[in-house]
């Protein structure tokens, strides 16, 4: 039996939390707003982050009006306790009044969870940097520690705490900046192009065609035993694999994960042992497919990440899908939930459809072994 302690744990350090934040993020932050918020017990429940869009003459822009309302809506909901807002800018003095401004209209949208509890701004994530406590409204501030100092610096983001335990939860370093997440999705180039040499079917599948005539690999042909034999595929794929795929192997690929059945069925991966293994597949397809193959891919990526809880992976993952054709049913219900700030605890349905996917052809997946994230 686990014993709980029956006081929560004390107030973060300013410096430790802010320095954690690029961890958090998956990426060093430039010219953000970011909303840290708590949960009753003190323990970070999300952070969010979205570009401070500045006027001219330095009032918020109406696209971070919009953006700071639905935030206020979203954490409304999430059994927030506290709100503390981060402000990130190497154009102004640390303390301007721009920032301040920010934050009043901040506290307004955050009124239903008690407004913002603590601002903080800096110019840089760089270890050694400045931060000033830019608002902090007399005793609302439960938190985080802001008898501290109005001003502190920064410890190294790339070797705290939360940056090497997220080392070793994903394998994952901290990226430099956001548009390197893109770039891990930017096509490859070779010699596997959109009009590189189709398998014979009788590789997935002991014959051609069915006995209406219909091309049995077909993905969008309904055949139980074919998709259970894709199925396979796709796991196979995932296990030992430390090369590069062949055309062949990239094409079977394609065909798997453009089946719906398939496809749903894969879900599951993303909460198994096969996670990582996953994660490395959808990425290669992502980047090697062009067209629907490359679309379901990146949805595939970007639900693995969501669920996991890398919501700034899901967004970049999900506009990839979102830009490469009609987008499909999953890639907009995932991007409109990510959108809407709908946790990531939330998409667990999803895998017991999965699961009962898998049964339906007859294919064992791995058993759950990712914990709730959200």
């Amino acid at each position: 039996m686990q014993i709980l302690d029956s006081h929560p744990p004390g107030p973060h350090d300013p410096s430790t939390l802010l320095t954690s934040i690029p961890a958090r993020l998956g990426f060093v932050p430039e010219r953000s707003i970011i909303v840290i918020a708590f949960a009753a017990d003190r323990t970070v429940n999300a952070t969010m982050r979205h570009d401070l869009a500045l006027e001219d003459d330095g009032s918020p822009s109406r696209e971070l009006v919009i953006v700071l309302g639905g935030l206020g809506e979203i954490t409304a909901t999430y059994g927030i306790e506290e709100i503390v807002v981060v402000i990130i800018d190497d154009r102004h003095p640390v303390d301007d009044h721009r920032y301040r401004r920010v934050l009043a209209m901040s506290d307004r949208y955050f009124g239903e969870v008690g407004g913002v509890a603590a601002g903080f701004a800096l110019a840089t994530f760089d270890a050694g940097a400045e931060w000033t406590t830019i608002w902090c409204p007399e005793d609302r501030a439960w938190s985080v520690d802001v008898s501290a100092g109005a001003t502190g610096r920064l410890d190294d983001p790339h070797t705290s705490p939360t940056a090497i335990a997220e080392a070793v939860r994903s394998g994952r370093r901290i990226l430099g900046r956001r548009s390197e997440m893109r770039s891990m999705l930017e096509p490859l180039d070779g010699e596997c192009g959109p009009a590189r040499p189709r398998p014979d079917c009788h590789q997935c599948r002991g014959r051609d065609l069915d006995r209406t005539g219909h091309d049995r690999c077909d993905p969008d042909t309904d055949d139980i035993e074919v998709s259970a034999l894709a199925l396979d595929l796709v796991i196979s794929a995932m296990i030992g694999a430390d090369r590069a795929l062949d055309c062949e192997e990239l094409d079977l690929l394609e065909r798997a994960i453009l089946r719906h059945d398939v496809r749903d069925a894969a879900l599951a991966l993303a909460v198994t042992e096969l996670r990582g293994a996953a994660e490395r597949l959808w990425r290669e397809l992502t980047r090697r497919l062009t067209g629907r193959g490359r679309a379901t891919a990146a949805t595939l990526l970007a639900h693995l990440h969501y669920i996991g809880g890398d919501g700034a992976y899901a967004g970049v993952a999900l506009d990839v899908a979102l830009a490469c054709a009609d987008p499909a049913p999953l890639t907009t219900l995932l991007d409109s939930a990510l959108r809407a700030g709908v946790r990531p605890a939330r998409l667990w349905g999803t895998i017991d459809k999965s699961y009962d996917a898998a049964r339906r052809l007859g294919v064992v997946i791995p058993a759950v072994t990712l914990r709730t994230a959200g």
